[in-house]
């Protein structure tokens, strides 16, 4: 009954999982190349043991959360600096010998 549990609960954990603390959240706009509106890109930089991680999201501009004046960034969501996060990995790849996660879900 016990293997039970466990194996239920260990689906859940299958794939990539990153742990680290945030350092620093910054946030960026951009114009798109086919000219259709601006993008931003929110980058969450994350100290793991050892190295660096680049979290990159491109939230979309109509959800609110996200606030422009003019080419500016004045508000965006940011995760609590200096506090442990842990991501399970959808998309990444490696850019610069740094992990870029392309997409991920935060776990805690």
């Amino acid at each position: 009954m016990a293997e039970n549990a466990k194996t239920t609960q260990g689906d859940k954990l299958n794939g990539l999982f990153v742990r680290g603390v945030v350092v620093s959240s910054s946030a960026k706009v951009f114009n798109r190349k086919d000219g259709s509106g601006k993008i931003v890109c929110i980058r969450h930089e994350l100290a793991l043991q050892p190295g660096l991680a680049i979290f990159e999201e491109y939230p979309d501009l109509k959800d609110g959360k996200v606030k422009l004046d003019g080419d500016k960034v004045v508000e965006f969501p940011k995760l609590p600096e200096m506090q442990q996060v842990t991501l399970k990995v959808l998309r990444w790849e490696e850019r610069d010998k740094h992990l870029v996660i392309k997409e991920a879900q935060l776990v805690a």
